[in-house]
């Protein structure tokens, strides 16, 4: 069976997460005919530069795609020898493990002028191109600036300060950006309604978290869950497969230090032992939510953007607490956490974070 983050691969625009500027745009072009020789994609990892070449190079060289439109048909000649991988027209190269100066003379330069065998557009997708080294970026650049009729190119990297000067100049840049938890959860809620199972609101929250806005790494934590048997997977069966740690006894625990209950607070911490939470990782997401507490109260975190503890219940909380004792608990649990690994009673410097935070 393949990966979940393979098998619904976004084959429209209209699928792939977040990204709208950058979605408009290739959109407007492809719409437009204005094409460009050359794009760099750069931004965070598994936030889709690599699905969006491929998609864009597919779009452009479809067949059955009519003046004004932008989306692949993904059924004619070129879009299935595309998705299927079937052309020598479009070459993806990794640049990681063809940094050297040779690489780029043979497999881009001298290829970009052999003429296109079937597409309209022969397409170079280089990744992770702040790889190469400097004189396989200065081979490339005279290429890349008059690049021969009908071929461009789309470099994508993680580290776009690495990538030289001269070669972002003669690109047409785009910044991806991490994806928001809303439109993370309604892609993965997607994929389970296509796969015909059921996985709670929970469950989906703490993949959303896990994942960090990366898409991929959002769809492969489901792929785990989704390979248990059982149609309806809650947290009790996601625990056993992803690192978790109880969602509601965060919650509980937060809201019982902002309001200084410490008698329940060390009840929770109680619980939490008892049913072998993973106390770092409990610590962590702690910490997780009193810095969504602080973003609310500062203003800089929406409702559209959080998925979790409830955001009225996040609005309540920032109401009742100044920033600077957010920050002092936070600076409590963190030290908690770096305490941790040194005392064999593993809950303890929790419970010293609890009775700090509620003295202040």
């Amino acid at each position: 069976m393949s990966s979940l983050y393979r098998k619904y691969r976004p084959k429209t625009f209209a699928q792939v997460v977040g990204q709208e500027v950058i979605k408009k745009t290739l959109q407007q072009e492809l719409a437009t005919g204005m094409i460009s020789h050359a794009y760099l994609f750069c931004g965070p990892r598994a936030v889709g530069k690599t699905t969006t070449a491929r998609l864009f190079v597919r779009a452009l060289n479809c067949q059955q795609r009519k003046k004004g439109a932008h989306e692949p048909c993904n059924a004619c000649d070129a879009c299935s020898a595309l998705l299927a991988n079937k052309t020598l027209d479009v070459m993806e190269i990794d640049a990681a493990s063809h940094t050297g100066v040779d690489n780029v003379r043979e497999t881009i330069i001298a290829a970009s002028r052999v003429g296109n065998t079937f597409l309209q557009y022969k397409a170079f997708i280089i990744d992770e191109v702040h790889m190469l080294s400097t004189s396989a970026f200065n081979a490339l650049l005279k290429t890349l600036e008059e690049p021969p009729s009908g071929v461009i190119f789309i470099l994508a990297t993680t580290e776009i300060h690495k990538v030289p000067l001269t070669i972002i100049s003669r690109c047409q840049r785009f910044d991806f950006k991490l994806i928001g938890a809303s439109d993370m959860k309604e892609r993965l809620k997607g994929i389970i309604l296509q796969e015909n199972r059921e996985v709670s609101d929970e469950v989906l929250d703490h993949i959303v978290r896990l994942s960090q806005g990366c898409q991929r790494d959002a769809e492969s934590l489901l792929g785990q869950v989704l390979a248990v048997k059982e149609k309806k997977i809650d947290s009790k069966i996601a625990q056993g497969i992803l690192a978790f740690s109880h969602q509601v006894f965060v919650d509980l625990l937060v809201n019982a230090v902002i309001s200084k209950d410490q008698q329940k607070a060390f009840e929770i911490i109680a619980g939490t032992h008892e049913q072998g939470v993973d106390s770092a990782l409990f610590i962590q997401d702690c910490v997780s939510v009193f810095r969504d507490v602080l973003h609310v109260k500062i203003g800089v975190l929406q409702k559209e953007q959080y998925v979790g503890l409830g955001y009225d219940n996040l609005s309540r909380l920032a109401k009742s607490i100044e920033p600077d004792k957010l920050l002092a608990i936070i600076d409590f649990f963190m030290e908690a956490h770096r305490e941790k690994r040194w005392i064999y009673l593993e809950q303890l410097p929790l419970e010293i974070a609890v009775v700090k935070s509620c003295s202040i």
